[in-house]
């Protein structure tokens, strides 16, 4: 493990929000509740803990739906075929030599600048 340098990344994140200030031990599948009965928004409906911006899950009456269920397709605000990719930065991990390069926020193209030093340190 010694001249090994493991990294895990991913190449973009997702539309994915988590909304309402959701309690301890809310669903995370679920909809949002405010003790027993579920939070509501500003149109007089319930919604879930977690949404997309943009898929094919337009916003409905939610009140009689299981959101746990594996067919339930979640809320979206924008109406497309499916889901698209976001903007937000993602993370970043490394064990092993030369993960000490590899830290905070990182541009793409710096990775593999990473890991042509961590090969010649494997080769020293």
């Amino acid at each position: 493990m010694s001249e090994t340098l493991i990294i895990v990344t991913a190449d973009h994140s997702h539309t994915l929000t988590i909304a309402g200030y959701p309690g301890r031990g809310n669903p995370i599948l679920g909809k949002v509740n405010a003790g027993d009965e579920p939070r509501l928004a500003g149109d007089g409906l319930p919604y879930t803990t977690l949404g997309y911006i943009n898929g094919r899950g337009q916003r409905t009456d939610l009140t009689n739906v299981d959101t746990a269920d594996e067919s339930y397709r979640s809320e979206a605000l924008i109406p497309l075929a499916s889901e698209t990719h976001g903007g937000e930065d993602v993370p970043i991990y490394a064990v092993g030599a030369g993960s000490d390069l590899v830290r905070g926020v990182m541009e793409q193209h710096v990775i593999f600048h990473v890991m042509m030093e961590a090969s010649k340190m494997a080769t020293r």
